[in-house]
């Protein structure tokens, strides 16, 4: 609760992934959702009544300077677009949370970075995920030492795709806003290594465009990054958007004393369990309650869904953990413990995450490895 004994308010930069998840997940982390921002106040107005959300502008500065009991800013504009709302509540004093991938670019991600550690605010990345189930158990497993010192690391990600006459976003596209596969899923997979194996110091990157039917498109839909972590442990990163055939998910991870796997399922959302094989042979690890997500429910306003990343972003797979990740900065505003020992991403992560981003783009280009550069 707020100083004021109200639930502590927000307000939710973009209306599409941000209406579709942002707005659930605050809600469910206790929050309330005071107003909701678009480049047109007409069409966000249209868009968020449905929702109940009380006020809908264009103007964030305006909504901030007029509303003391917004405590909390989170961006889900397109990438290209993150720089100024990020900013625009930094200036403001507001907690801020930024959807990735983060920045324009690295020179870009540091600069939002000092600003928010200067000012002194709570910041986070919305790298969710880190608060799926499975990909939470993985990581306290690798970190408490079950399979020793990780030397090899593979995520392996495949989906035949959708319908090619369905519309994607413009920044999904174009390669000049920041987009493809490798910004908007493969953001998730280098957050994942991080935080699971600590910084990667180099990176060898393919980026291709396996759809046929997407003429106009200049950003890829296909990536395959090998790296090497800092501390030594290799591994490689694959998706597809559009790989025809089965779908493919796999998460390993092998170390010096055993190995760790996310035993999936055989559709994405198919619950998945965590396997451990080492000198006590092979089991798997019981999901502890605290880390267990409740099954998800898709969003129930069919009228607001038009483009293919809207239909995959509404299957509310990504509401829970993201309940989760605004829960633990709903603490971190109000001063107390996050409620779990997980630690969220912030804007330090976000630009290493960037980094990395930035080196995997430039390999893929000049068809060599290239170094990571430090944050």
């Amino acid at each position: 609760m707020s100083k004021e004994g109200q639930p502590l308010g927000a307000v939710v930069v973009g209306t599409g992934f941000g209406l579709f998840t942002h707005v659930r997940a605050l809600r469910d982390a206790g929050m309330e959702v005071r107003a909701i921002i678009g480049r047109d106040r007409e069409r966000t107005a249209r868009r968020a009544a449905p929702l109940g959300i009380p006020l809908a502008s264009d103007d964030l500065e305006q909504v901030l300077a007029n509303d003391p009991a917004i405590r909390l800013v989170t961006v889900a504009t397109p990438p290209h677009a993150h720089y100024r709302p990020v900013m625009q509540a930094i200036a403001a004093g507001r907690a801020v949370m930024c959807e990735k991938p983060f920045a324009r670019d690295l020179p870009q991600a540091r600069e939002m970075l000092a600003a928010a550690e200067k000012a002194g605010i709570v910041h986070a990345l919305g790298a969710e995920f880190r608060f799926d189930s499975a990909q939470a158990l993985l990581r306290r497993v690798v970190k408490d030492g079950l399979i020793g010192d990780p030397l090899m690391f593979s995520r392996l990600y495949q989906q035949p795709g959708g319908d090619d006459d369905e519309p994607l976003a413009d920044w999904w596209t174009d390669a000049a806003q920041g987009g493809g596969f490798l910004g908007a899923f493969g953001t998730h997979m280098i957050d994942q290594v991080l935080s699971t194996l600590g910084p990667i110091t180099t990176v060898s990157a393919i980026l291709s465009k396996l759809s046929t039917n997407r003429p106009a498109m200049t950003s890829d839909d296909y990536y395959n990054i090998q790296f090497v972590t800092k501390s030594g442990c290799r591994g490689v990163m694959e998706a597809a958007m559009t790989f025809p055939g089965p779908f493919v998910m796999a998460t390993k991870v092998a170390g010096t004393k055993g190995a760790a796997w996310v035993q999936s399922g055989a559709a994405f959302g198919d619950p998945e369990e965590i396997w451990v094989k080492n000198e006590d042979g092979p089991r798997r690890i019981p999901m502890p309650p605290e880390l267990v997500n409740p099954a998800p429910e898709p969003f129930g306003i069919a009228e607001l869904i038009q483009t293919e990343m809207d239909r995959w972003h509404t299957q509310g797979f990504d509401v829970a953990p993201y309940a989760k990740l605004f829960g633990q900065m709903k603490a971190r505003i109000e001063g107390r413990a996050p409620p779990l020992p997980d630690p969220g991403g912030d804007f330090r992560d976000a630009a290493a995450g960037q980094a990395v981003l930035d080196a995997a783009r430039r390999s893929a280009a000049e068809g060599r490895w290239v170094e990571v550069e430090a944050i």
